[in-house]
């Protein structure tokens, strides 16, 4: 089991297979599953009753009703699934949402995003305080970083990438987490920002004292930033 079974999770849709399929995955590793249709009750219940949530978008009517409860402040992590033939019509909605997985679902994807959504907010501290993981203590009211002693100085972009990488420490960050977290506009495959702006915090943070980085590439994800590693200077 790779997480506590007190975790919660929401499903909203009205595909009884995906249910299924989604509730057998989550299950098996170790999380707890109120599976509802889309027309069910959980938008009697606060928001902040379940770790995390996954939409699917293809459900309009419940899909709709639940990302408009997003506004709310305790609002839950989220993962939309998008249907290619419902990706238009779900657009407006994902400025709200944490990562959007496209149809066929990867499993080992949903595990991941899902393991670094729930971490980033179990670990989430007010925004304007320092964050310290392993070595590096993050300031972001300062833009700076240190690494054990060492000072670096960071732009307004890569103080947020940064500080959600260091929320969901040795937890994947898909790239559309940091784009909209970042620079708060959806992410598209063709689009490098992220990376170019993760280039830049590898080169600031420094390698380990192997000469490697410890901001690692998951591939087709996103990154991860190691909580334990050893700076070479």
């Amino acid at each position: 089991m790779t997480t506590s079974p007190t975790m919660q999770i929401l499903l909203v849709s009205d595909d009884a297979q995906l249910l299924l399929l989604l509730s057998e995955l989550l299950t098996a590793h170790g999380y707890e599953v109120a599976s509802t249709c889309a027309a069910g009750t959980y938008a009697r219940r606060p928001t902040a009753d379940w770790d995390a949530a996954i939409v699917d978008t293809a459900a309009p009517h419940g899909a709709a009703r639940w990302l408009h409860a997003l506004e709310a402040p305790a609002r839950v992590p989220t993962i939309a699934i998008a249907a290619r033939n419902h990706a238009a019509a779900a657009k407006p909605f994902w400025n709200r949402v944490d990562a959007v997985l496209h149809e066929p679902l990867d499993a080992r994807k949903v595990l991941l995003i899902m393991r670094g959504l729930i971490a980033g907010r179990r670990g989430a501290a007010p925004a304007d305080r320092p964050l310290t993981k392993g070595p590096v203590t993050l300031h972001p009211l300062l833009n700076a970083a240190t690494i054990e002693a060492r000072e670096t100085s960071l732009t307004d972009v890569e103080t947020r990438v940064l500080r959600e990488l260091m929320l969901a420490a040795s937890t994947p960050v898909s790239r559309d987490r940091l784009m909209r977290c970042s620079l708060g506009r959806e992410w598209s495959p063709d689009d490098r920002c992220v990376d170019t702006h993760i280039k830049r915090l590898r080169r600031k943070l420094g390698p380990d004292r192997s000469g490697r980085t410890p901001i690692q590439t998951v591939r087709g994800i996103g990154y991860l930033l190691l909580e334990r590693w050893h700076p070479a200077s």
